[in-house]
């Protein structure tokens, strides 16, 4: 069996490991519990296989999230098992992008499926889940804003104010409630053409942009923001707070316009060339923001390091600070599939085989993350996300089977 294959079964074989009552734990050494990014991650992969106990543990991972929603219709970020994984023993919240990827992961279920009852049953949470985004409008600009760290990444890299990560994330939740709406005979809730246009003029600023985000309400003042534009820019902010922007590359943010088709023609085209040129990929795709942050700054505080395990550390290329997270990967490989670099898609497919069988423990460890300068596998391993991440690139490259 080549590497391709061979990392294909050995995904599977985690996810199957990683299935609780609950739905998709992420992972099955490290973290017992089910959480709703790393688990609708984890849908989206195990949709695409053809094996039956890994589908319908997407159903519960989606049905145990909705059971649990705020009465203000907030999905939780996480559900933190007993060591038994027989029961939820607490609950948490905060995370914007959590909602999102739950929406997502109704509307992947139902075009998987064509469970119409399954459906019907979220219907009126997924509505309830719309209207709890929708309620993190805080001014006229269509977009959600954000406190720090809620979102993946959470730690000690913050980022807050109009996040592009969970502003993507918005747009596609809407996209595809929208088209469930349709299937029901609902009424549209929200014109998600809209929000991608706005994320079009607030992450990838021009001279037109100045007006339309003075015109939102969001800032009281533009002479800062102004110094976002650039007439060469290749890649959209990473994100916009009251009086600053943060002008790097979120890598699966700027991955998401693609997929989402949120980015045009050009804009794609100038988002992968960076890719390239900055050699985000290299050991192993992919690097999560470029360039890393080297000194204490509005986005990243070094102090709240010191009282964090080793493994969550910042310092340049780890963690969130320019480490390679494999799940981002996948979505990589994906996004070059869907922008015809069919043969770099496939070279990159096979560095992503390698960098889920390198291990610090065992041989296919899945890992969470990897050092960005020496691939050195840090994190977590057998993780869910870092599986079905691969199954979505394998289809992508090898069968045509685009999740989005």
């Amino acid at each position: 069996m080549n590497l391709l294959d061979e990392c294909y079964v050995k995904a599977e074989e985690v996810l199957l490991r990683n299935v609780t009552k609950f739905g998709f734990k992420a992972s099955f050494k490290y973290y017992n519990s089910v959480w709703a990014r790393d688990g609708v991650i984890a849908c989206l992969g195990a949709n695409l296989t053809d094996n039956e106990k890994l589908v319908e543990a997407s159903k519960r991972t989606i049905e145990s999230l909705g059971k649990l929603q705020s009465e203000t219709g907030q999905i939780p970020n996480v559900l933190i098992l007993n060591e038994e994984g027989t029961r939820v023993e607490k609950v948490s919240w905060y995370a914007v992008d959590a909602v999102a990827w739950w929406i997502i992961g109704v509307w992947n279920h139902f075009f998987t499926t064509q469970d119409e009852n399954f459906l019907r049953e979220m219907w009126p949470k997924l509505k309830k889940a719309y209207f709890w985004l929708r309620c993190q409008q805080n001014d006229d600009s269509a977009l959600l804003s954000s406190c720090e760290a809620a979102d993946w990444m959470d730690s000690s890299i913050a980022r807050r104010g109009k996040v592009l990560y969970n502003n993507c994330l918005w747009f596609k939740a809407v996209e595809c409630i929208n088209q469930l709406a349709k299937i029901l005979g609902e009424t549209e809730v929200y014109n998600h053409e809209r929000i991608k246009e706005m994320i079009n003029v607030f992450f990838w600023p021009t001279e037109r942009s100045i007006n339309m985000v003075a015109d939102s309400g969001f800032v009281w003042r533009t002479d800062w923001y102004e110094e976002s534009i650039h007439p060469e820019r290749e890649h959209y902010t990473n994100f916009i707070s009251f009086e600053w922007y943060e002008g790097r590359c979120d890598v699966l943010a700027n991955v998401l316009t693609i997929i989402f088709n949120i980015a045009d023609k050009e804009k794609k085209k100038k988002i992968i060339e960076y890719f390239y040129k900055k050699r985000l990929s290299n050991p192993y795709p992919i690097k999560v923001l470029n360039p890393p942050v080297w000194v204490s700054s509005y986005a990243w505080n070094p102090k709240i390091d010191v009282y964090r395990p080793n493994q969550v550390h910042n310092i340049p290329f780890q963690y969130h600070n320019a480490g390679i997270w494999p799940y981002v990967g996948g979505f990589y490989v994906l996004a070059l599939t869907k922008s015809n670099e069919k043969k770099k898609a496939k070279t990159e497919l096979k560095k992503l085989a390698e960098a889920n069988k390198v291990g610090k423990e065992i041989e296919w460890e899945f890992n969470e993350w990897l050092h960005g300068k020496t691939g050195k596998p840090m994190g977590a391993v057998l993780q869910s996300w870092s599986a079905a991440g691969y199954l979505i690139a394998y289809k992508a490259v090898m069968e045509g089977e685009i999740v989005f």
